[in-house]
């Protein structure tokens, strides 16, 4: 058997040679991190964004007001099925803006009749969302924004969701490409209540982007400038959860989690089940 060729060590000025040496096929092999290392540090990666996740529901939960009044969910004389037990139904629908601009462009507005504050990507008419307890929700998002690649890959699947589906332009997905998510609307529990679990993550598509702007889409619910997303999810009792994006579409501070990531009303806010 041949053996194995030696690549040439770089030796520093001083002419002393590092004790490592690198073979071909070798040196790759015992530096690359092995599968255990791997999912050591994915796990770490989760932990932490759980961790970051919990402290930001926490803090909006005790200290924000709503500065944009509460959505409620329409009910429905209808049920549903699932599981064997009979729900009553319930929907809702927000809204994802680029900016005020494009939200005025839109003819959207927020639920008090005015514009935010500051000129930052948002979702509407509302951040607060009142939910009726033990109930089939169905959600609508209809988003009009560009989008990159997340940093976390987690929150490009679709988890909580009654099939573990969503739709996205009438087309059932179980997720979005990593490096074409949008949004994301990640409803979640607070660390210290007894209160029924509630954990949903939905990734939206992005909007794609060309020299002049955004390019159309295919879909007429938007009139062909967003995408419609619809999901639907069970309520449990009543209890107050917190949402946010997972999306780093802040500004260029704390790693785009700045401006409208860390203010509420823009791209966080609250889920009360009543």
């Amino acid at each position: 058997m041949a053996r194995a060729k030696a690549y040439p060590s770089m030796v520093p000025s001083g002419g002393h040679e590092p004790k490592t040496s690198y073979l071909k096929g070798e040196s790759m092999a015992s530096t690359a991190m092995t599968p255990q290392k791997r999912m050591a540090s994915a796990l770490v990666g989760t932990l932490l964004g759980v961790a970051v996740v919990a402290a930001v529901g926490f803090t909006l939960h005790s200290y924000s007001a709503d500065p944009n009044g509460k959505l409620y969910a329409t009910k429905s004389s209808d049920t549903i099925a699932v599981n064997g037990k009979t729900y009553p139904k319930a929907s809702v629908t927000l809204n994802v803006y680029a900016d005020n601009g494009q939200e005025a462009d839109l003819g959207g507005k927020q639920l008090n009749g005015k514009t935010n504050k500051e000129d930052w990507v948002h979702y509407g008419p509302s951040t607060h969302v009142v939910l009726p307890a033990h109930t089939y929700i169905t959600m609508t998002i209809k988003s009009y924004d560009g989008g990159e690649k997340l940093n976390n890959a987690y929150f490009a699947r679709v988890v909580g969701t009654v099939d573990g589906t969503i739709t996205v332009d009438g087309q059932q997905m179980k997720e979005v490409p990593e490096d074409a998510v949008q949004h994301t609307f990640t409803l979640h529990g607070l660390p210290t209540t007894s209160q029924d679990p509630l954990f949903v993550n939905v990734p939206l598509l992005k909007v794609e982007e060309g020299d002049k702007g955004f390019l159309p889409t295919k879909d007429s619910g938007t009139n062909f400038k967003g995408h419609t997303i619809t999901f639907s999810f069970l309520t449990g009792s009543k209890g107050d959860y917190v949402w946010n994006c997972e999306y780093p579409c802040g500004d260029g501070s704390y790693a785009k989690f700045g401006n409208a990531m860390s203010a509420y009303g823009y791209m966080s806010g609250k889920v009360t089940v009543v």
